[in-house]
C-alpha cells in the first residue's frame, strides 16, 4: 500500500523522528512509504521517496501531492491540511499529535474533523482516561516510543578503539546550552586526546559556536553538524551522549540514546528525571553551570566501568518504550 507519511513540524513538536522510523519499520512489512514535508526536514539519508511542500502548504497543494504520489493512505504528524486533502481524495488517514498539543496557529473545526480519522494516535503517558470527546471515538493513547540502534562494539572497553566519541544534539541557542558544553570541552579536550565531540543542531548561535571552536583550537577534536544529520548513525558509534540544555526541551533523543545503550549526561531540565535516575542509569547535573558538567563528563570519560554500568541500565528503556507497540496502531487490520 502506498502510504504518505507527513513529517509535520511545529514549535513544540516535530514528527521527523517518529515518522522516518515508522516508515522504516512499515517498509519491512510491505508498506511503500513516501515521506512528505518541508525541504528543511526531509532526510537525504533514507531510501524512501520524498515529496517537498512549502511551509505554508494549502489543502490544494497537498491534494496535488496525493495525486502525484498515487497515495492510498495518509499518516500525518501534527498536520491537518494533508488530512483534509485525504478526505477530499477519499483515502483513509491517521493523525498523530502529543497529548494536550497546541498548534502554532489554531485550527478551526479540529474536533469535528478528527471524527473523520481512521484513527487518532495521541502521544502521552497519563494514567487518566483519554478524553475521546476531544480527539475522536477512534483515539488511542500510546507512549512516545524509543528509537534505538545497535552500538557497534559496546562490549569492548573504549581503550581498544582508535577514537572515543561524545555526541550532543539540540538547538544552537542560549537555551540549548552548547556554549557551556564547549567551555567544558575546552578544559577537558587537551587532557583527553583520544576523544572527539560532535554537536548536532541549528540556530542563531551556530556561528558563535564555530568561532569559539576556532579560538580555542578545538577543530581537530570537535565537529559541528547541521540538524539534518542522521543522529542515529552518530549514536551507533558514540560512547557518551550529552544534553547540556538550559531549558525544557524535547527529551525524546535522550530516551533514544539510553535505549541505544549509551551513558547519558543531562541537565536537570523538566522531564529528564522521568528517564534518568541520577547515578543509576545516567547522570544529571545543574543546568547552565560549567563546573558540574565538567566534573561529570571528565569522570565518564575516565571511568569505562561507570559508563558501561550506566549503559546497561539505560538499555532497559528499549523494552520500557517499545516501538512495536507504537507501530501496531498504523498497520492494516
Amino acid at each position: 500500500m502506498r502510504t504518505i507519511i507527513y513529517l509535520g513540524e511545529q514549535k513544540n513538536f516535530s514528527g521527523v523522528r517518529l515518522g522516518i522510523h515508522l516508515a522504516q519499520v512499515l517498509g519491512t512489512r510491505g508498506t511503500e512509504a513516501v515521506l512528505v514535508g518541508k525541504k528543511s526536514v526531509l532526510p537525504d539519508y533514507t531510501p524512501f521517496e520524498t515529496a517537498e511542500v512549502a511551509a505554508a502548504a494549502t489543502v490544494k497543494s497537498f491534494t496535488n501531492v496525493l495525486k502525484k504520489t498515487k497515495a492510498e493512505k495518509v499518516i500525518s504528524f501534527v498536520g491537518l491540511p494533508i488530512c483534509e486533502a485525504a478526505v477530499g481524495f477519499k483515502i483513509p488517514f491517521i493523525y498523530v499529535e502529543p497529548e494536550n498539543f497546541k498548534e502554532d496557529k489554531p485550527v478551526k473545526n479540529k474536533k469535528a474533523f478528527l471524527q473523520k480519522a481512521a484513527r487518532v494516535v495521541v502521544l502521552g503517558e497519563s494514567s487518566k482516561k483519554l478524553n475521546t470527546r476531544v480527539y475522536s471515538a477512534n483515539a488511542v493513547r500510546v507512549a512516545s516510543p524509543a528509537i534505538w540502534v545497535e552500538h557497534y562494539n559496546y562490549d569492548k572497553p573504549s581503550c581498544f578503539k582508535r577514537e572515543n566519541n561524545i555526541v550532543a544534539f539540540g538547538d544552537c541557542t542560549r537555551d540549548g546550552g552548547f556554549d557551556v558544553l564547549l567551555q567544558t570541552w575546552a578544559r577537558l579536550s587537551p587532557a583527553h586526546t583520544s576523544w572527539h565531540l560532535t554537536i548536532v543542531g541549528n540556530g542563531p548561535q551556530k556561528s558563535a559556536l564555530k568561532k569559539f571552536i576556532q579560538k580555542h583550537k578545538l577543530e581537530s577534536a570537535t565537529e559541528l553538524l547541521g540538524a539534518e544529520t542522521d543522529i542515529y548513525s552518530l549514536l551507533r558509534n558514540a560512547d557518551i551522549y550529552v544534553s547540556p540544555s538550559r531549558a525544557a526541551q524535547d527529551i525524546s533523543i535522550i530516551l533514544d540514546a539510553m535505549a541505544s545503550k549509551l551513558p547519558v549526561l543531562a541537565t536537570d531540565v523538566p522531564g529528564v528525571d522521568s528517564l534518568i535516575t541520577n547515578g543509576v542509569n545516567g547522570v544529571i547535573v545543574n543546568a547552565g553551570e560549567e563546573e558540574p558538567l565538567t566534573i561529570a563528563l571528565d569522570e565518564l570519560m575516565v571511568d569505562w566501568g561507570k559508563r558501561v554500568g550506566f549503559a546497561v541500565r539505560a538499555w532497559e528503556m528499549k523494552d520500557r518504550y517499545p516501538f512495536e507497540a507504537f507501530t501496531a496502531f498504523f498497520e492494516e487490520k
